[in-house]
């Protein structure tokens, strides 16, 4: 919304008009080719516009304007699309032009958009002001994208008339201004206060160090840091210290899971004891955040959306003045006491927040992403939490799919309500048609897609705006949406992508699987003054690098675990594997004999990770029928746990438990990497296999994909994902110095070499064990911590 340097508050035209006169509906159906089009035939028309005016046309026309006040200088900027000075009543006279490409009928066209006029206003009143003219003449040039018709609207207005309208628009803006300035005052303030909340663990000062020398030298890095540590404090603290100098403008903490984002909510609250001060906005996702039943952002569903803008400054306003730790629960309070959309009033707030609390799609993710969060391009800072996560992450967001099949769905419906897009979606499906006819590689044939889907997206989308109400609604929104993200990674893809398809006789899917997104993720961090990528498992950090920075020289760092090994005992298994071929009733009895030696020896709480739904369920069959339903509580996960179900699940590691509890999970699901179970609420993890993915055609794309740049494919698509896997898993045991716990894997395939060189330097000691000798060497550790557990 605006930036601050020096005692400067700055911001531009078009930005102050849309946020202060903004009125009406929230609407779907927006159409993401309009955007595109405004973009490159927008900008075409711009110029040829211009080019067409007599010489006297200045075109693109800079123009500043400065108001000092108490505490700081408050300045307008932007850029007049043209100015003109033409003679009336043997008069000079300046006439500031305003340029709008649009999709109407402008012939029809009778009175110019508001904002238009605003825009245009402002514009003639700080040209005027500067070269003292007495009136001016402000006209808005619309002309039809497709057709190139203009249609010139003018008006004409003296400078007091001028100067009355525009002062009483920067009285507004001055309120929002001055409550920025002093909550910056007071912020910066209570940061120079705080000391760090505790006594340093081994290791985290040297983090802290880190990330507080990164930033102010402005060079991405990697930091590795085994779990325990504390690496949300040892990263937000020396953030925030360089906030209060002001090396950046904002911090954006982005996490993968809730788990993690509560984690960072926790850590500011703690600060905030210390008297810590601080805009923090946590966004939570629409589904989650919609009070209504069905999410349908169109004024007829909603009664928010209707007059959602006549009212959001005000909930604004009133929400930044009384809140500063906005949440979940503070968003929907004032959302439902001014009636606004929570979701959309939550993004208002993050752009007058100090600090962002978000998933990584607000940022990365093109459709997620809002510009205005990066109103200081430099100024933004990204902590990006579990970072291993954002890879498969940023594979899902920049890869899109089409089917055939739904043009066909569309077009039947369509011919009864618009034969215009019904064409346009029979277009789209005669190249699609072809292409599957042709087969091979699509890489360059899935170009003549791009204009088929180009005007096929304007009209679409804004029929969904004119039609609410439309019966198939839903299912057409979802389609829209889909075609516009293919659309979007169409106009966009570049290296990186492998585009393939996958028919048989009822369907036919062409889709662009991004491979390598790190050119992709390269784009947003240049948009701001550094990303800290830390995770307790980052290995090899070069294959990170790589793939998330896009630079294998940027920094990375290591901390070495600050816990005691013999704490932790760490075992393999010679006698099993999870190998495919080997599975069965016999592994899995032996598998259930594991489980049942160990909690002969000790009491307590214990996970174990599955590389399949099925084979945990299979594994859990057993375990119920044999003497573990005697001595332990055992738990299942299920597919799709709801919120609370995921919280009863791990409630019930408790502290203090009688009889002891088993838990039966997935690995690289929800309960492997993000939960806490400090002390005796989790003293062993199982894990069975090498997390290896399965083989499916993305994985063997990504294989092919690097064999073909020289690199190791197999390890790129399944080792290093896998032993990722496996060491979030395993770090669930030890998470403070106090911890005493068990790690057995359970596959021999953790004894080769290939394996082993990607475990962390404290894994070095383990011991091999077989079902025979694996009791005793268990006996051996917790003869050690009998006092303690």
């Amino acid at each position: 919304m605006l930036t601050y340097q020096k005692n400067t508050v700055r911001t531009s035209v078009r930005k102050l008009v849309e946020f202060l006169l903004r009125t009406g509906n929230i609407s779907t159906g927006t159409s993401l080719a309009a955007d595109v089009e405004a973009m490159q035939e927008g900008s075409r028309l711009h110029r040829k516009i211009q080019r067409a005016q007599k010489a006297s046309y200045q075109s693109e026309v800079p123009l500043k304007i400065s108001w000092p006040q108490e505490e700081y200088t408050l300045v307008l900027e932007g850029r007049a699309d043209g100015i003109d000075v033409v003679e009336e009543n043997g008069e000079k006279v300046p006439l500031i032009d305003e340029i709008k490409g649009v999709y109407q009928d402008v012939s029809q066209k009778e009175e110019a958009d508001p904002l238009h006029w605003a825009q245009a206003k402002c514009y003639a009143y700080m040209y005027g002001k500067e070269k003292g003219m007495t009136r001016g003449i402000v006209q808005i040039t619309y002309c039809n994208i497709e057709t190139e018709e203009i249609k010139r609207i003018q008006k004409h207005f003296s400078m007091e008339e001028l100067e009355e309208w525009f002062q009483s628009l920067m009285d507004q803006y001055k309120m929002w201004a001055d409550n920025y300035v002093k909550m910056r005052g007071i912020r910066n303030a209570s940061i120079t206060r705080l000391k760090f909340p505790f006594a340093y663990r081994p290791g985290q000062k040297k983090l802290a160090a880190i990330v507080y020398q990164s930033i102010r030298q402005r060079e991405n890095v990697f930091l590795q840091a085994p779990t325990g540590v504390g690496k949300t404090i040892s990263v937000l603290y020396p953030a925030l210290k360089a906030v209060s100098e002001e090396y950046v403008e904002r911090i954006f903490y982005l996490t993968a899971k809730t788990i993690t984002r509560t984690a960072a909510e926790q850590t500011i609250l703690l600060l905030r004891k210390q008297g810590l001060r601080l805009r923090t906005v946590t966004i939570t996702a629409k589904e989650k955040i919609c009070p209504n039943t069905q999410v349908d952002c169109n004024p007829e569903a909603c009664t928010r959306a209707c007059g959602h803008y006549d009212r959001i400054n005000e909930a604004l306003y009133a929400l930044l003045n009384e809140q500063e730790n906005i949440r979940r629960e503070n968003i929907l309070d004032y959302s439902e006491r001014y009636q606004v959309c929570p979701y959309a009033l939550s993004f208002e707030a993050a752009q007058w927040a100090d600090c962002l609390i978000c998933d990584y799609n607000y940022i990365f993710d093109p459709h997620s992403n809002q510009k205005s969060l990066f109103a200081d391009k430099n100024g933004s800072l990204l902590l990006i939490d579990e970072a291993h996560n954002l890879l498969d992450r940023a594979r899902d967001m920049y890869s899109a799919s089409i089917y055939k099949e739904d043009f066909l769905k569309m077009k039947k419906i369509f011919q009864r309500l618009h034969r215009g897009i019904a064409k346009k979606l029979q277009r789209c499906n005669e190249e699609l048609l072809k292409m599957k006819k042709e087969g091979g590689d699509l890489s360059l044939s899935v170009d003549r897609l791009y204009y088929p889907l180009f005007w096929l997206l304007t009209p679409l989308g804004d029929y969904l705006k004119d039609h609410p109400q439309m019966q198939e609604r839903e299912e057409v929104v979802n389609f829209y949406f889909q075609v516009r993200h293919f659309f979007m990674m169409l106009e966009t893809m570049e290296s990186g992508y492998q585009v393939y398809s996958q028919a048989d006789n009822n369907h036919f899917m062409v889709r662009l699987y991004c491979v390598d997104p790190s050119s992709r993720l390269k784009e947003y961090l240049e948009q701001c003054r550094l990303g800290i990528f830390f995770s307790a498992t980052l290995l090899p950090v070069q294959y990170y690098k790589q793939l998330l920075g896009g630079n294998q020289a940027m920094d990375a760092f290591s901390i070495p675990s600050p816990f005691a090994s013999e704490r932790k005992l760490l075992v393999v298994t010679q006698d099993v594997t999870s190998r495919y071929k080997q599975r069965g009733p016999f592994l899995y009895e032996k598998i259930v004999g594991y489980l049942e030696k160990t909690l002969t020896v000790k009491r307590g709480n214990y996970m174990i990770f599955f590389p399949s739904y099925e084979m945990m369920e299979q594994v859990y069959a057993l375990a119920v029928q044999s003497n573990l339903s005697v001595v332990a509580e055992i738990l299942c996960q299920e597919t799709a746990m709801e919120e609370k179900s995921r919280e009863e699940f791990l409630e019930a590691f408790s502290a203090n438990r009688k009889k002891s509890l088993l838990g039966f999970c997935v690995l690289g699901s929800i309960f492997s990497e993000g939960i806490d179970l400090t002390g005796n609420r989790l003293i062993g993890v199982f894990i069975v296999g090498t997390g290896l993915p399965q083989i499916c055609t993305e994985r063997e794309i990504i294989r092919t994909y690097f064999d073909s740049q020289g690199k190791k494919g197999y390890d790129y698509a399944y080792r290093y994902p896998g032993i990722n896997k496996v060491l979030q898993a395993a770090g669930r045991v030890i998470r403070t110095a106090e911890d005493v716990g068990v790690i057995v894997l359970l596959d021999d395939r953790f004894l080769l070499r290939e394996n082993q060189i990607l475990l962390p330097e404290d894994w070095n000691h383990y011991y091999e064990v077989n079902l025979y000798n694996y009791q005793k060497v268990l006996e051996q550790f917790w003869e050690n911590y009998i006092d303690e557990i």
